[in-house]
């Protein structure tokens, strides 16, 4: 966090934070601390300064990941891919993945998912390459390697992955499956979103959870919540599941997304908004691991 006066000219880049009558208010061990504090560019405490808190600056927009290739079944193939569109590395250690819409509550420390959702974070030392891609499995290496003849980047399933939160073996929903990419620092009080994903054509059960005016109170040293932007939630599925052995792809940018700095993502944006009937095919066809899709190739 920092103090009000050294974030001018980056209002796209945080949302003040505010207890209000009627927000949902949810709140994670604080140290004890009782009093509002802000927090200087170093990342100290300033007992003395009442100040909103806020949170923090977003990654570089380089950092701005894209989810790129989807499989949903069967059991053993499924994975997950992300594409780094930029011109520098990205230090992934702080990125997570969730197939469940609680993803958010992360700060917390109280979220739940359903049966065979997961929450986890990519490990310490994990990286992904300028116009690079990353392949996670949903199962083991072992069951991905024997299917595809090649090793994942990492696997959910035998802990190259860090479990955040977990209910039973990790899978992907074969009709429709919420995927949520996503920034957390570890302190602050609210995520970022990276990207989101409605792969196939998931229910009302099992889609994106309304985070608008959510307030929650994080691990970071003050006890003032912050509270979520507003998620349009216009984002929708493909309209049919893409069936077994075949993946959905990433065609296009983030088409129809609103980005004028308002919004949860990662850079202000609001990722609720992406049309994936058109950033993703419908078309599908067979999976490609650890290849960048064409659309996004450089």
């Amino acid at each position: 966090m920092k103090h009000l006066a050294a974030s001018i000219g980056l209002l796209g880049s945080f949302t003040v934070g505010c207890a209000k009558g009627g927000a949902a208010t949810e709140d994670a061990p604080h140290g004890g601390v009782d009093a509002p504090r802000a927090i200087d560019a170093r990342g100290t405490a300033d007992a003395s300064v009442d100040a909103p808190i806020l949170v923090p600056d977003a990654p570089p927009a380089a950092a701005a990941l894209l989810l790129s290739e989807v499989v949903l079944q069967p059991a053993g193939a499924e994975y997950i891919e992300l594409t780094n569109p930029g011109a520098t590395t990205i230090d992934l250690s702080r990125y997570y993945l969730a197939d469940h819409g609680n993803y958010f509550r992360v700060p917390s420390g109280n979220a739940t998912v359903d049966s065979a959702d997961f929450i986890v974070k990519f490990p310490a030392g994990a990286t992904i390459a300028p116009h690079g891609v990353v392949t996670v499995s949903i199962d083991a290496a072992v069951a991905f390697s024997i299917i595809y003849g090649s090793s994942p980047t990492y696997a959910i399933t035998g802990g190259s992955m860090v479990s955040v939160v977990a209910n039973g073996t990790p899978s992907l929903t074969n009709g429709g499956e919420l995927i949520a990419l996503f920034y957390w620092d570890g302190n602050s009080d609210l995520v970022r979103d990276v990207d989101l994903m409605l792969a196939g054509n998931p229910s009302t059960a099992n889609g994106i959870v309304d985070k608008s005016g959510v307030s929650i109170d994080g691990p970071d040293g003050g006890s003032v919540p912050s509270m979520y932007a507003t998620d349009a939630r216009t984002l929708a599925g493909q309209g049919s599941s893409p069936g077994v052995s075949v993946s959905t792809k990433r065609v296009g940018l983030e088409t129809g997304e609103v980005q004028n700095g308002t919004g949860n993502g990662l850079t202000g944006d609001d990722e609720t908004t992406e049309n994936t009937a058109m950033s993703w095919d419908t078309s599908y066809s067979a999976p490609t691991p650890g290849v960048v899709p064409a659309a996004l190739q450089q």
